[in-house]
């Protein structure tokens, strides 16, 4: 059994979508000007803690990413021949390293 569709609801439908569209516009709009609004009461205020965060990160950042006199005095070392490799302790560091890798894959 067909049942033919007689007429179509397209500009009803169309019509109805566009005035969804446009009471989400409004209420992005309002909420947007909520967010930009405030009170003279409004206020911040952070911790000591926060305080001594931003001094930390402050004086980080101020500090060089590379130890340049450390790299030259390495560089020199190889360069003479003097520069020697414990192989123990290179061995050590990389299984402390490989040691605190899976307890940190442990954590997830």
């Amino acid at each position: 059994m067909v049942n033919e569709i007689k007429g179509s609801n397209h500009s009803l439908l169309s019509g109805l979508a566009s005035q969804q569209q446009t009471e989400q516009a409004k209420d992005q709009a309002k909420a947007a000007g909520n967010k930009t609004q405030g009170t003279a009461e409004d206020s911040v205020s952070l911790t000591d803690q926060a305080e001594k965060l931003r001094a930390l990160e402050s004086s980080i950042s101020n500090q060089p990413v590379v130890d340049t006199k450390r790299v030259e005095s390495i560089r020199s070392a190889i360069l003479d021949g003097s520069y020697t490799v414990d192989a123990s302790k290179t061995a050590e560091k990389m299984a402390d390293f490989e040691r605190l890798l899976d307890s940190k894959v442990g954590d997830e």
